[in-house]
């Protein structure tokens, strides 16, 4: 294996691209020679607001879809917490606080952020990140608390990844998915628990200097395939990690494979209708069917969301090696997003 980047960055302002097999120490984002598209220096005092920044954890069970995320955009910083039951139907809490009040950012890929908000009591997060470790603690007032830990060993694979973005940026990406999950939530006196036998987990730590209007779509599948099948999930993505690596990969128990670049179709005026991700040499042949969506549409002309985050099955099959048989990801949960950003 190869030794870890000490920084993302180098010396003379450039970043290190391509897939890493471990993350890097550091994203020093600070010491990037930002330019604008036609190389000019961007000014120092320019640059916080063009870095972003977002950590996202996301659970799959039979019984119920969680997701939590920090999001920083520069001009404001947003926390949100969802859960999706029966029971419950969807239930999505967010807060926007200015420039990054209440948010701390660790860029080390290894290490701690978190979010507080400095008037409501009860309200935080924390996320922490180890070689061994991806950890979720929040409260969102006295009602909805819980933890989410996922494991992993020696031999599970991130996906490490830092791609140019035009001639403007970099999109540092890590992907941590495939492996048992476990902790608790609590809703209203109601706990659900996570099940690290059968349950889907999903962490995104991604940072850099995106494009003006980013756009991207996002598909993952995740859980255990059948009472004694293998624990696996599928990351397919378009839109912003393309130019030297692509970030489409299968988890197996913890062990990573490539796949082939994918189209998305489905229908933008009605993103609970059913979906297609296909790719063009016919490896990737899938079909996944919204049973609700967060949503997050604002548009205050110089910064926009267009966000939907879909819940819902998969069906349908993925090739991942020439001499291997189509894995069938049918009744695996998962998310498929569309998302556009003017940030």
């Amino acid at each position: 294996m190869h030794p870890a980047l000490r920084e993302l960055i180098r010396a003379d302002g450039t970043p290190h691209f391509g897939r890493f097999e471990v993350p890097p120490g550091l994203i020093n984002w600070q010491d990037y020679d930002a330019r604008d598209a036609m190389g000019a220096p961007r000014a120092s005092w320019a640059k916080p607001f063009l870095f972003k920044h977002f950590d996202f954890y996301g659970v799959q069970s039979s019984q119920f879809s969680f997701g939590c995320g920090l999001v920083r955009l520069g001009y404001i910083n947003t926390a949100f917490v969802y859960l999706y039951s029966c029971a419950t139907g969807l239930v999505h809490h967010s807060f926007d606080l200015p420039l990054d009040i209440g948010l701390t950012c660790d860029l080390h890929p290894y290490g701690e952020s978190g979010w507080i908000h400095p008037l409501k009591s009860n309200h935080w997060v924390k996320s922490a990140r180890t070689p061994n470790s991806r950890s979720l603690q929040f409260h969102w007032g006295a009602s909805f608390h819980g933890a989410v830990q996922m494991s992993l060993s020696e031999e599970d694979q991130t996906l490490c990844m830092n791609t140019p973005v035009a001639n403007t940026g970099f999109a540092y990406a890590q992907k941590t998915s495939g492996v048992p999950v476990s902790g608790e939530l609590v809703y209203k006196g109601q706990r659900y628990t996570l099940n690290p036998k059968t349950d889907g987990c999903y962490h995104d730590w991604t940072a850099g200097f995106l494009r003006r209007d980013t756009f991207w779509n996002w598909a993952c599948a995740t859980g255990r395939l059948g009472l004694d099948g293998p624990l696996v999930s599928v990351n397919l993505a378009n839109g912003v990690n393309e130019t030297c690596a692509q970030e489409n990969v299968l988890w197996i128990n913890g062990k990573l494979y490539n796949l082939p670049q994918v189209f998305f179709e489905y229908r933008r005026d009605d993103v609970l209708s059913p979906w297609l991700i296909r790719s063009a040499c016919g490896a990737v042949d899938l079909r996944f069917v919204p049973f609700d969506a967060v949503r997050d549409h604002r548009n205050f002309v110089l910064l926009a969301s267009r966000f939907n985050q879909c819940l819902g099955v998969f069906s349908g099959v993925v090739r991942y090696a020439e001499d291997q048989d189509a894995l069938e990801l049918d009744g695996l949960k998962g998310w498929c997003e569309d998302h556009f950003a003017r940030w």
